[in-house]
């Protein structure tokens, strides 16, 4: 099927906002180790409650808070055994299971959990999952090694689905696809951005997308992290590559440019119907996002006649 075939379906699935964001509005400080992912340990209850508000909200998929759970930094953070960590990181599931389950009974409405699995580099803590340079340094295999044993643990909390997001290089990328394909589950892979062409590891967006997307444990593929201000370019310029019918993912961050303030004071929800009609059609948002902005993106697409929902009993993917 071609791209313009694709990108006429005006089927949209809503994803959550950032998590992070949500805890730090709760007064958490999400800037040690483990990010806010050490919270599934100490305020397991605020991270059930900002997943369940997302729900609430009206997303359709919300991400797990593992995206930067690794057993070695439980270990160094909680002081806790191998095996306690893996448990914190099945509880980040669970958390989320428990959310989705009271949301729909107040809801009626259905949603689905995505495991959250970060990059490498955002269990390093020095914010190299925005600028990928790890990849010159370890190869594939290493990359497939170090993933696999926290994506097996995730497959065994019973996600719907994976979310490798904030990815900055196609060697990363393709090393997630091995695990995917080794485990035989599915997952959509996002990746961040240097600008609107470029991964934050400087490859063409178009080849990082054309790598993965093929991939039949792939179901979606798209760019999460990066300024609302880009959305529009990185659209265009995605907009004739193959995507072989699956759907692609924009989960923007609500910051502020310093390069067009007019840009920076614009919302999700302002956007959401155009960029539907440029080809995206699982939309959320990143940094700086929280529920209200996604019961915004909610609204504004539930007013537009041409736009369908997943409906119960409808799969994801």
């Amino acid at each position: 099927m071609t791209s313009a075939l694709i990108r006429s379906s005006k089927n949209v699935v809503v994803l959550d906002g950032g998590t992070g964001t949500s805890l730090a509005n709760l007064g958490h400080s999400v800037e040690d180790l483990t990010w806010c992912s050490g919270l599934i340990e100490t305020h397991p209850h605020h991270v059930k409650q900002v997943h369940k508000d997302f729900f609430i909200a009206g997303a359709d998929v919300v991400c797990t808070s593992t995206y930067q759970a690794f057993v070695d930094g439980f270990v160094k953070q909680f002081g806790v055994s191998e095996q306690e960590a893996l448990d914190l990181i099945k509880r980040g599931v669970k958390l989320a299971k428990e959310a989705r389950d009271e949301a729909e009974l107040e809801t009626g409405r259905h949603g689905f959990v995505a495991a959250s699995v970060g990059a490498y580099g955002a269990t390093l803590c020095d914010k190299s999952e925005y600028s990928g340079v790890y990849v010159d340094k370890l190869s594939r295999e290493e990359l497939y090694e170090w993933h696999l044993p926290r994506m097996r643990v995730l497959c065994a909390a019973g996600p719907d689905i994976l979310a490798c997001e904030t990815i900055p290089a196609v060697e990363e990328a393709l090393a997630l696809v091995r695990c995917l394909e080794t485990l035989k589950t599915h997952a959509w892979i996002t990746f961040s951005l240097r600008d609107a062409k470029s991964t934050c590891h400087g490859e063409d967006i178009r080849v990082a997308l054309a790598a993965v997307v093929s991939s039949p444990y792939v179901v979606a593929v798209g760019a999460n992290c990066f300024s609302l201000t880009l959305v529009d370019d990185f659209l265009r310029y995605v907009k004739d590559l193959p995507l072989f019918d699956k759907p692609l993912i924009i989960k923007p961050n609500a910051e502020k440019s310093e390069h067009d303030r007019s840009l920076s004071e614009q919302k999700l929800h302002e956007r959401v119907l155009d960029w539907v009609d440029a080809g995206a059609s699982w939309i959320g948002g990143c940094c700086k996002t929280d529920s209200t902005d996604i019961a915004s993106v909610r609204d504004q697409l539930a007013k537009a006649s041409h736009i369908c929902f997943k409906k119960n009993g409808e799969a994801l993917f």
